[in-house]
């Protein structure tokens, strides 16, 4: 009872929080299209980017659904990945740095802010967008898949 209420004070009553995978927690075998969200701390559009997700109920229904979902802190993530056969890993810059794949994912190898890749289960780029992407353009995109 007391969970309860203190789920209903805190306001996370109607929240469902998105199953977010990580590069090392995805299957062998994929069976649906792989989401990645590019974003770092300092990134002010990712914390729009952030809180239009969390408010969403229907995208992150369609996240859990449709796709394997990575939020990719590019600049904290220090892990080497295997990705589709390849070895990435983190450049280290002094105090700060950036992770190899980050790079590889971007289009012109210059990550921009959020990013968004959705990558289909063969590694091939099915969209790419350096930006602020609408709730409705996710949405409609994961429909199509």
């Amino acid at each position: 009872m007391l969970t309860f209420i203190f789920i209903m004070i805190s306001g996370n009553f109607n929240s469902q929080e998105v199953k977010n995978y990580g590069f090392e927690n995805l299957p062998e075998k994929l069976d649906k299209p792989i989401l990645i969200y590019m974003k770092t701390d300092w990134c002010s559009i990712c914390k729009i980017q952030n809180y239009q997700i969390e408010k969403d109920l229907e995208l992150k229904n369609l996240m859990e659904e449709k796709v394997y979902f990575i939020t990719f802190n590019t600049e904290k993530y220090k892990d080497q990945i295997k990705f589709f056969g390849k070895n990435y890993s983190y450049i280290s810059n002094g105090n700060s740095g950036i992770h190899e794949l980050a790079v590889e994912l971007s289009s012109d190898k210059k990550p921009v802010y959020p990013g968004w890749i959705l990558i289909d289960q063969e590694g091939i780029v099915l969209f790419r967008n350096e930006g602020l992407v609408d709730n409705v353009i996710l949405k409609l995109l994961m429909g199509n898949l």
